[in-house]
Parts: C-alpha cells; structure tokens; sequence
C-alpha cells in the first residue's frame, strides 16, 4: 500500500512537471508568433540598427522586426548611417501619405552601391523636417540623395515640410532630389515633388539635375510654395528641371528664397543641355529663368521597353507576398500544445496501471 501510494505521488509530480515544462518550451512560440502577428508598437527607428523598410502605411520592418506606427503622429526617423537606407514601397500611401519625420537622420550610402532614401512608384509620402534638425541624404551612383522618381507613368510623390534642413545628394546620373540613371531603361523621369518649407539644399550628380531628373530624364511634376531652397544642377543639368537631354517637366515655382544653378549649358530652371536631341522635330518649350514659373512640357511617347524593364515593373506590381503570422497559426500552436498535453495525460495513465499492478504483484508475493 505504501509503495502504491509513493508510486502515485511521484506520478503526480513527474505529471505537473512534465506539463508545466510543456508549457514553458511552447510560450516563446506562442508569444512570438502573436507578437508578430500584432507588430511591436513605436514611435521612432533609429537608421544604426539596419535597414528601414515601409511596407504598409503605419508598419515597417528593420532588422527582421515588424512595427506599427500611428500614422497621423507620424514615425521618426534619426540616427548616422553609412550603410543601411530607407525604402518605402512600391504603392504605400496612395490616398493616405505616409508620414514620416526625419530627426538628424544623415546616410551616406556613396560607397555602398545603394539609395540612402527612396519612394519607390505609386508610393507618396510627406517628409517632415523637425525643427533645428540637419538631415543629410548621399547616394551612390545611379542613385538620386532622396529619389522619387517616375517609370512608364508610375511617379514616386514626397511633400518636404517642417522647419529643419535637408541636403540631398545624388550620385552619377541622377538628381539630387528626383529621379536616378535607371540601369535597364537610363531614363530618370523625376517623380511628384512638392515643398513646402524647410532649408533644402539639392546637388545632382553628373547629368543629373540639382531637383527633378536624372541622366535623360525630364523634370516630372515640381512644385515649390516655400522654403529656402538651393538647388546645383550636375554637368549639363539644369538646377531644377531636366537633367542631360532632359525636358524641364512641369514646374510650378512660386517661392521667393530660391537659388538654382544649371551647369554646361543646362538652364538654372528648366531644360537640360541638349534637350534638343531626346526630341528632335517636337516643339520644345522654352522656360524663363525666374523663380515664378509655370511650365507644363510637351508630352512624348513612352521609350519601348525592354525585357528587363518589363520584368522589373511586373515585379514591382505584384510584389511577393509577405508572410505574416495570424490566427491560424496561432490556433495551430495551441492544437499542437493540447495535443502534446494529452499525449502526456495518456502516458501517466498507463504509468499509474502499470504501478498499481507492480504493487498488486508485490502485495502477492508479500501478504
């Protein structure tokens, strides 16, 4: 009898450890897999910690780590990078801009083969600049510093307001604030590019323009309301407008604190240099060089495209699809926890049998 009640008790015992060990091996599952599902909350994301990427308005990922954000406060943005960038994603903010606020956040990407900070097609985003804040943006070649730019009819859009300063410079090819060499097509149409206010100093670099397009890329839709803005063309591009063989676009310039500076035979505000033979026989709209200027450029043809222009826009269109843990799993994870517990239960039961015929067989042995 008292071996039979020992047996029990340590089958008791072995049973309560057993399930609570099953439950502390299934708990980091569980809460991970909820947290993912949810996204950790935040308000800011600092560029040291790796790439940031805006997925869905009010969520991005860096480092492997989803977060939420409220849209209408806004998600901040600081910290000194030289290889990490920020990208929001092909179609995010259509209809509802995503919000962001750059607090000293200063990339220089230039020797990394990468954009310091881009709105990829159909994104729209505005950019608020925080008070007393020095923002720097340096790409690499082929590369705008903040690109916003405009493939087969698909514009990028960023609003820059606030009161802070932003320098943005492009590398190769590409503008300073707009549209970049593009390796499959070499068009950099600039994107929908406001200002609103802020200090914003722009610098293309070579054939791009200081804000608009990149290597033959018009100026896309520019406006500037406010602001102090300098804006430095690279060779042969205007300092806001068309970069190398670029048309100046449409510009709707009515700021009054603007210095722009077109190099190699480019307009300051305008067209491109050689302008001329991107579109030879069309008639080309001349641009004064003022800082009150309305100019809605004439519209051409769309380049033919190429196979791998083609693929790159198609993948850009139905991008692949992001896993993201839900219910389901969740339930999954608790079917497999209920499963193993009463695996569990089974296995003691057959154990307390097994005991009480040892104690019967002992207690015949032993009367």
């Amino acid at each position: 009898m008292i071996r039979g009640v020992a047996c029990l008790m340590q089958l008791n015992v072995k049973k309560t450890m057993s399930l609570l060990g099953i439950l502390l091996l299934m708990s980091p599952v569980l809460f991970s897999r909820m947290a993912m599902a949810e996204g950790q909350s935040t308000d800011s994301l600092n560029i040291e910690n790796g790439s940031i990427s805006i997925s869905e308005v009010g969520r991005a990922t860096q480092a492997g780590n989803t977060y939420t954000f409220s849209n209408d406060r806004g998600l901040r943005l600081t910290g000194t990078s030289d290889q990490y960038g920020v990208t929001v994603r092909y179609g995010v903010g259509t209809g509802n801009p995503v919000n962001l606020k750059l607090d000293n956040l200063q990339i220089d990407t230039s020797k990394n083969d990468l954009c310091a900070f881009s709105i990829l097609e159909n994104a729209s985003v505005v950019i608020e600049l925080m008070d007393g804040t020095d923002n720097r943006l340096t790409s690499a070649d082929y590369f705008a510093g903040l690109q916003a730019q405009n493939l087969g009819g698909k514009a990028g859009e960023v609003r820059i307001t606030g009161t802070g300063s932003l320098t943005s410079t492009g590398g190769r090819g590409s503008a300073g604030i707009g549209g970049a060499q593009n390796i499959t097509h070499w068009y950099g149409t600039g994107g929908n590019i406001s200002i609103d206010s802020g200090k914003i100093t722009a610098t293309g670099g070579e054939e791009g323009a200081g804000i608009g397009g990149g290597y033959k890329g018009d100026g896309g839709v520019i406006r500037i309301s406010g602001g102090t803005v300098t804006a430095q063309g690279g060779k042969n591009a205007a300092g806001i407008g068309g970069g190398h063989y670029g048309l100046a676009g449409s510009l709707d310039i009515t700021a009054e604190n603007i210095t722009a500076q077109g190099s190699d035979g480019a307009d300051s505000i305008g067209n491109g240099a050689d302008y001329t033979e991107k579109n030879a026989g069309e008639t080309v709209i001349e641009v004064q060089q003022s800082t009150d200027v309305k100019v809605d450029a004439v519209p051409t043809a769309p380049p033919a495209q190429t196979e791998p222009q083609k693929q790159e826009e198609a993948s850009q269109e139905n991008p692949a699809p992001v896993k993201k843990a839900g219910a389901g799993n969740i339930l999954l994870s608790f079917g497999l926890l209920l499963l193993l517990m009463g695996a569990e239960l089974g296995l003691c039961k057959r154990m307390e049998k097994h005991c009480a015929e040892d104690e019967s067989s002992q207690g015949y042995r032993n009367p």
